[in-house]
């Protein structure tokens, strides 16, 4: 092969992988769009409660029986607040959310949903309840 066809065949190359990238790259950007919610929807038009059908009202023992991210003990079944009565909505409020949250218990068994030691049933931890309280942790940084 020639020095020629040699160089050509780099360009090529090099050119293609650079409009696959910038494509990929694309498919992963949103601009001026809420995607926070599942699946990548648009927040705008839902109501607060629409991730409600997508948490089970029991939780995993896994989850039931652990402490949250700052060790507080989950209370009795019987003792948890509803999600109606934390005013549970489906995404974050002002920024904060029930990853932060010095209650939440992440994910144990691996199906993306974690539990609260104040409210009953599954808990995201991309939402919020006017029972959040600042992570002990984050506060102390």
């Amino acid at each position: 092969m020639a020095d020629g066809e040699s160089g050509e065949s780099r360009r090529r190359v090099l050119r293609a992988t650079g409009c696959g990238s910038a494509i990929v790259l694309a498919g992963c950007v949103s601009v001026g769009e809420d995607t926070s919610q599942a699946g990548g929807e648009p927040a705008r038009d839902r109501p607060a409660d629409w991730c409600f059908d997508r948490l089970d009202d029991t939780v995993p023992d896994v989850e039931a029986n652990a402490v949250s991210i700052d060790g507080v003990e989950r209370k009795p079944e019987g003792e948890l607040a509803s999600k109606e009565e934390a005013s549970y909505q489906c995404g974050p409020a002002d920024g904060d959310h029930c990853g932060t949250c010095t209650y939440y218990i992440d994910d144990r068994d691996g199906d993306a949903v974690g539990a609260c030691t104040e409210v009953a049933g599954e808990v995201r931890s991309a939402d919020w309840c006017a029972l959040w309280a600042p992570r002990e942790e984050l506060q102390d940084e």
